[in-house]
């Protein structure tokens, strides 16, 4: 019916959906603002929510369009994915709490102190060839901190220093011991760390440090952190003088399979109390100078090998018999030996790798090179006695260099010329 012909106002609103206008068209200078920001924001619109609000604002017309092709989307428009709504927000219900995980197991403790330590079996590692005979190894009882591997031994182990700390970083203190082996003339000194096991028994973790080329005792230890400071000497030659030796600390850390060195000086510089002297001298021929003496001259030639200035050389002369030096050099005492004279001389400094001859005028009655000669002489060349004043047979010299050759000391006949 021509009443009832809507054609052309359907033709209208399609032209405004296709062209994403308003379906219902304010008027004035707002509308026109109103359709510029509508357009603006509608135009990625998804079809299907664009159906809906067609339908939702004009029934009519959506059921004039129920046999009809769905719009064309304008370019560039994302298609609308059908999704299935998220779950809510509300928070899930907590399940029934259960019980917590057996923590694990804690670390022995192995803080030992010095009493127990001292009364307990220990294991320890062999000590080197020259002591194997005299110091116990392996399994070891202790009583009172103490060790032997004899009743009668001369030599016995004495644990003198205990000391506590995380040496594995495993939250639970260990202990390390400073244990000496030593009798009046020989002995050697190391560090040993322990801990205990999950039986809550002692074991060994290992050595810490001891005696090395250039250690020649351990004199004190103490914690560092999670590591051990030791107080090393060093290995100044044939014995140690107290005093004599120097001394510095050097930090040991376990590694997980041993201790290792990990801070202080890794060796000593050259002792300053220590160098190589040696003396020679020859055969001495005594001359008739009168009616019943003869004399003639001892030199002996005293060097310095180094690796050290001797500021105060200290020279020993043994003379047989009668036989005695005329003219004593300056600073010289006299004593006398069962077998004649004992000359003790300090002698002017002497350099590295210099040389010094030291005359000694002899005289002796021609009578006692009757029948029998009267025997040697002997001189002996140190650095360093400790004696306060020349003869009084106190103190020691300082030791010489490792490896140093056993020339110290000469000795040659006293004859009478023909």
């Amino acid at each position: 019916m021509p009443e009832n012909d809507d054609t052309q106002n359907l033709d209208d609103i399609f032209a405004a959906f296709t062209s994403s206008g308003p379906l219902a068209t304010p008027a004035g200078a707002a509308a026109a603002q109103h359709v510029a920001r509508r357009r603006r924001t509608t135009r990625f619109v998804a079809a299907g929510v664009l159906a809906v609000a067609i339908l939702a604002a004009t029934p009519a017309i959506a059921s004039t369009w129920t046999n009809q092709d769905p719009p064309v989307l304008p370019a560039n428009t994302p298609t609308p994915t059908l999704t299935t709504p998220a779950p809510s927000s509300s928070p899930t219900p907590s399940a029934s709490p259960t019980p917590s995980a057996t923590p694990s197991t804690p670390p022995p403790d192995g803080q030992i102190g010095k009493t127990e330590l001292g009364d307990a079996t220990l294991e320890l590692p062999a000590w080197p060839d020259y002591l194997k005979e005299h110091c116990p190894a392996g399994r070891v009882k202790f009583s009172d901190g103490t060790a032997q591997l004899a009743p009668n031994s001369e030599l016995r182990i004495k644990i003198t220093e205990v000391i506590h700390a995380d040496f594995d970083r495993d939250g639970a203190k260990e202990t390390a011991a400073l244990i000496n082996c030593s009798g009046i003339e020989m002995g050697e000194s190391r560090v040993l760390a322990f801990d205990r096991d999950s039986s809550d028994n002692i074991v060994t973790m290992g050595l810490v440090t001891g005696h090395t080329d250039d250690i020649a005792w351990v004199s004190k230890i103490r914690a560092k952190g999670t590591a051990v400071d030791v107080e090393v000497v060093d290995a100044v030659g044939e014995g140690i003088v107290e005093g004599f030796a120097q001394s510095q600390w050097r930090t040991y850390s376990w590694s997980g399979k041993g201790f290792v060195q990990s801070g202080g000086p890794s060796a000593f510089p050259p002792n300053p109390r220590v160098t190589d002297l040696s003396i020679s001298g020859d055969d001495v021929q005594l001359v008739p100078d009168g009616a019943d003496t003869a004399s003639g001259t001892l030199s002996l030639t005293v060097s310095n090998q180094g690796p050290q200035r001797a500021t105060d050389p200290y020279l020993t002369v043994d003379l047989p018999g009668e036989v005695t030096i005329t003219s004593l050099p300056a600073k010289c005492a006299t004593s006398k030996t069962p077998s004649g004279t004992r000359y003790q001389c300090w002698l002017p400094a002497l350099a590295v790798n210099a040389d010094s001859v030291v005359d000694l005028p002899l005289s002796a009655p021609k009578s006692i090179f009757d029948g029998a000669q009267p025997g040697q002489w002997e001189a002996k060349i140190v650095w360093g006695f400790t004696g306060t004043d020349i003869g009084d047979g106190e103190g020691w010299p300082y030791p010489e260099p490792d490896g140093a050759e056993d020339d110290n000391s000469a000795n040659g006949n006293v004859l009478l010329a023909p």
